[in-house]
């Protein structure tokens, strides 16, 4: 396990920009460490141990940085107007509402270099569009936006490893030129054709969620479905990944045995339990390219089938080694899946319950289990399954407060109702479902299969609802979550006792999350939205017309449920959340409290600048500051429009220095950002 902490080590080196080096040069270290390594032989073993420990981190380097080399997606440099624009469907995502998001290739834009892939949120259109078919469109186009403040999630990094150039909106109703026939492009026109039968043949909410267990197409997933399956904890039922992977594989591997058991010729003289595993092989790849092949999608059926190719030569199924076996692939092929929340998730969940199950779990089961008497295995599989929940639960809690900051109090209840529906009752139906299809009889798998999710969706609805059913907490620093995680693996990865200094490592990253500093002030990337955070971390907007996406990051990582706006917040001394704020026409004066009575001034006109730049601290100003201003901070339109959003973190003491980030300064010289 050691080799892909190494290697990932590697890899946040890149991403966090702690250092650049060309790839040739990357590339060049690592194999002159490598020979090192090889000559030292056992002789120096101390000295190898190193060399390689450093070889595997430039492994990692070199890995991303190849990658980043043999992608080199062309972003769009400027926003352009509503455009005609012409180009081929690859891949249709469609909204609850019935609105469309396509992703075109091959795209025709006049007056621009070609771009590799472009997405554009579709509003009208007369026949359903599907991949490979030729399309045009009027769209407005612009770059990937960067992120809503400082250190935030960057969605523009994400559809940059995607190969995407541009996010942009149509104006017209969508025109299919030409009906697809090429063969390459059938699996997305099965996928789709596919959902489109599901959900004719279970109505509702059920459909929508049968069709996303089983083609992986979730843009029909009722909004409040999405949000309660995320409050209630199961949110991982929604996106096919390692769960859906294993669970499928495992019943067809389970029918394959059985079904090979009958037969004792075969029985005594073939390894049926080796066929059987070739077989759920199979039918792992199939489910793969049927869900579309998505990134986690390919990381779980890697994960699975290093499992079969454990029983088919002997080993051991599931082992810390297996998985890192599974953990050096994913990085060396998809290295960007190293920050994604779905492979620190899935690699969380997976680890601790190896190591759990390895040093303390069976035993403890085995302990519990008794004869085998009926209600003494109805025990045993709800302890197992309570355990495994439990383990999960507590593995993935920092990755979901840090990408979240949200924690599911009640997942575990959850998960112990739902699971169980999942493995023994959902999976196997849509095992069925996907042969009788064929046949055109999947309506009999189907419908049983939707009694099911009734109890799954029920469940989510019920435990969502329950008081105290999510904790909001505030945005942890990325130092916290990466110390955390390191003193975790350094824990449960060795076997000696200096697996022990683990824990402080671990406390250490606990109580810098903790005690993580939120920003006083927020101003979005185009200088038109202020927030103002309350001395209970409650935000007050300037206006509340303004960018859903980035109001609701604010209010996310401020952990708070909800948004208020100036004029319906009294900021009297009684009821101020440690704000005070007066406005007129021209400008609003900001007094925060706990700032030693800090007099901030947020500039609306500049017939305001003159009188606010004399007795103001610091000034934001929505309009251009062109007169000498003796405050401390002075931020306007400009900075603004060359440096994005700002976040300002004011002094405690009187005369203490000011803490001042953009987000450009925290993105860093990367490919994707303009």
């Amino acid at each position: 396990m050691t080799v892909p902490v190494l290697i990932a080590l590697g890899i946040g080196c890149y991403f966090s920009g702690f250092i650049d080096i060309e790839l040739v040069y990357s590339v060049v270290f690592s194999g002159f460490l490598l020979i090192f390594a090889l000559i030292m032989g056992n002789r120096f073993s101390f000295i190898k141990y190193i060399l390689l420990a450093i070889f595997f981190i430039s492994l990692g380097y070199s890995a991303v940085k190849y990658r980043i080399y043999s992608i080199n997606t062309v972003t769009l440099e400027k926003e352009l107007r509503p455009t005609m624009v012409t180009g081929i469907v690859d891949n249709v995502h469609q909204y609850e509402d019935g609105k469309l998001r396509l992703t075109l290739r091959d795209t025709l834009i006049s007056g621009i270099e070609p771009l590799n892939l472009v997405n554009i949120r579709v509003n009208q259109y007369a026949k359903m569009p599907f991949s490979g078919d030729k399309v045009q469109i009027r769209a407005g186009l612009m770059a990937p936006p960067g992120p809503a403040q400082p250190e935030d999630y960057d969605y523009a990094r994400q559809i940059w490893f995607q190969n995407i150039s541009a996010v942009g909106y149509g104006v017209s109703p969508l025109i299919i030129l030409e009906k697809s026939t090429n063969i390459s492009t059938s699996f997305n026109q099965l996928r789709q054709r596919m959902a489109q039968r599901i959900q004719s043949q279970i109505k509702g909410q059920a459909g929508s969620l049968a069709a996303a267990l089983i083609t992986g197409i979730r843009g029909s997933i009722p909004r409040e479905l999405t949000s309660a399956m995320r409050n209630a904890g199961l949110a991982h039922l929604l996106a096919i990944s390692g769960l859906h992977m294993g669970l499928l594989c495992g019943v067809v591997f389970y029918l394959a045995r059985l079904t090979l058991s009958r037969f004792p010729t075969i029985v005594l003289n073939y390894p049926i339990k080796k066929y059987a595993a070739i077989i759920a092989s199979l039918s792992g790849l199939g489910y793969l390219l049927l869900s579309g092949a998505s990134v986690p999608t390919v990381r779980a059926f890697i994960m699975v089938l290093v499992v079969f190719i454990g029983i088919l030569t002997d080993r051991r199924a599931i082992s810390l080694r297996l998985v890192a076996i599974a953990a050096i692939i994913i990085l060396l092929i998809n290295p960007e899946a190293l920050i994604g929340v779905s492979f620190q998730m899935s690699f969380a969940a997976v680890v601790a319950l190896v190591i759990v199950f390895e040093k303390f779990g069976t035993e403890f089961l085995n302990s519990v289990r008794g004869d085998n008497q009926f209600h003494h295995k109805i025990f045993y599989f709800i302890l197992a399954s309570l355990l495994t929940s439990l383990i999960s639960e507590i593995a993935i809690a920092p990755f979901a407060l840090y990408h979240f900051n949200k924690l599911a109090l009640f997942g575990l209840l959850a998960n112990l109702i739902a699971m169980p529906v999942m493995g023994s009752w959902v999976m196997p139906w849509i095992v069925a479902s996907l042969l009788l299809m064929p046949l055109g009889l999947e309506k009999l798998a189907l419908v049983p299969m939707s009694w099911g999710l009734e109890v799954i969706m029920k469940t989510a609805y019920f435990v969502s609802e329950l008081p105290g059913a999510t904790l909001s907490l505030a945005a942890i620093d990325a130092k916290g979550l990466v110390l955390l995680v390191i003193g975790a693996l350094w824990l449960g990865i060795w076997r000696l006792k200096w697996r022990y200094l683990g824990i402080p490592v671990m406390v250490g990253g606990v109580l810098i999350g903790a005690l993580t500093a939120q920003p006083d002030i927020l101003i979005d990337n185009g200088g038109k939205l202020i927030g103002l955070r309350g001395e209970d971390n409650s935000i007050s907007l300037s206006k509340l017309n303004a960018s859903r996406i980035v109001k609701d990051r604010w209010r996310q990582r401020l952990g708070q449920d909800q948004v208020i706006r100036w004029e319906y917040d009294t900021f009297a001394p009684e009821n101020s959340n440690g704000r005070e704020l007066s406005c007129d026409t021209l400008s609003c004066l900001y007094r925060p409290l706990r700032a030693n009575d800090m007099l901030i001034s947020l500039v609306q006109n500049e017939q305001a600048l003159l009188e606010d730049c004399q007795n103001a601290d610091v000034i934001i100003s929505l309009v251009a500051v062109e007169i000498n201003c003796p405050a401390r901070l002075v931020l306007d339109r400009w900075d603004f429009y060359n440096n994005g959003g700002y976040a300002i973190w004011l002094p405690s003491e009187k005369g203490g220095a000011l803490k001042v980030e953009n987000v450009k300064q925290s993105r860093g010289n990367f490919p994707w950002v303009n």
